[in-house]
Formats: C-alpha cells, sequence, structure tokens
C-alpha cells in the first residue's frame, strides 16, 4: 500500500508566495518570510510551524497547499474551523499589529490584555524615572518563563500587572 505524502510547508510557502491574493501590508508578516514565521504572530524564526487548514479536513478541505497556512501551535488552536476561506485571511489581518510591535505579538496582545482586564493602559503609570521601570520590567523576568517555545501573552499580561502594581501602591 503506498502512503500518501502530506502538503510539505515549503509546498505551501511556495504556493501563497507565488499566488497570494492578500498584501503583505494587511499581514503580520513578509510573503519573504511565508516558510519561517507563523503567519498570525511572526512568532521568532524556526519555531515550529504547523500545517493548518484554511477549511478544515472535517468541513471537507483538502490535502492541497492553497488551503493550508502556516502557524505556531498556539495560533493554530486560535484560528476559525469554518467552510468559509475568508474567516482565515480575516483571522490574520484582524491581528495585523502596528509596526511599533512587527515580531511582538506576545507582548502586545498582554499589554491589550492589560488594558482590556485593568481599565487603564500600562503606559498610563506614574513613571517618574523611565530606568527605573526599565530595571522593574527586566527584574520581572527572573519570576517568568517561557511556556514550550515562548513566552506567552498571559505571562506577560502578569508581568505587567505585577510591575504596575508597584507603580499604583
Amino acid at each position: 500500500m503506498k502512503r500518501r505524502t502530506k502538503t510539505t510547508k515549503k509546498q505551501i510557502a511556495e504556493y501563497w508566495i507565488e499566488n497570494n491574493t492578500v498584501s503583505e501590508l494587511d499581514l503580520h508578516f513578509d510573503w519573504c518570510d511565508a516558510e519561517d514565521w507563523c503567519w498570525n504572530c511572526a512568532s521568532v524564526k524556526g519555531i515550529h510551524l504547523e500545517r493548518c487548514h484554511i477549511i478544515p479536513h472535517s468541513l471537507g478541505g483538502e490535502d492541497t497547499p492553497s488551503n493550508y497556512v502556516l502557524l505556531c501551535k498556539d495560533c493554530h488552536a486560535e484560528a476559525p474551523n469554518t467552510t468559509n476561506p475568508k474567516d482565515m485571511w480575516d483571522f490574520l489581518k484582524s491581528n495585523k499589529l502596528p509596526i511599533m510591535f512587527y515580531g511582538m505579538y506576545p507582548i502586545y496582545k498582554g499589554l491589550k490584555h492589560f488594558e482590556e482586564k485593568e481599565g487603564y493602559s500600562f503606559y498610563a503609570l506614574n513613571v517618574k524615572n523611565i530606568k527605573d521601570l526599565q530595571n522593574d520590567l527586566s527584574n520581572g523576568f527572573k519570576d517568568i518563563s517561557f511556556h514550550k517555545t515562548k513566552i506567552n501573552y498571559m505571562t506577560y499580561y502578569y508581568l505587567f500587572k505585577s510591575v504596575a502594581n508597584k507603580y499604583n501602591n
């Protein structure tokens, strides 16, 4: 019995580089980095990427390069599972970050979560000396660690919350 070969990550990246209909200006990565970076969070080059169906196999999606995007494990778990291919691209576009946060998706998401949960912006802290804030953030890294291959946004949220508590007391 002959084993069916799956579409490779390289084939997926090459397909979309040649056939993309979405401008990289609307995405969080550049098409030239398609094989190496998560298409949603632009995680650090070299992180393990998973082949994520645009239309899930369970809903009739095929094993073809045109039906896949490349995502890290965390982003794959968050991706939509629908029969509408537009939903995947809307998901990827919705996570586009301001250029100043390029490559820093978990930090940005942690800051946004902080604002939602705490009711104010981390940037609004009453900081008299920026060096003190830098030191507090640096020291905070001693109390956190990587989850799998990166620091997730919830860990950043709690780091920001911990540092903010020092300035709010």
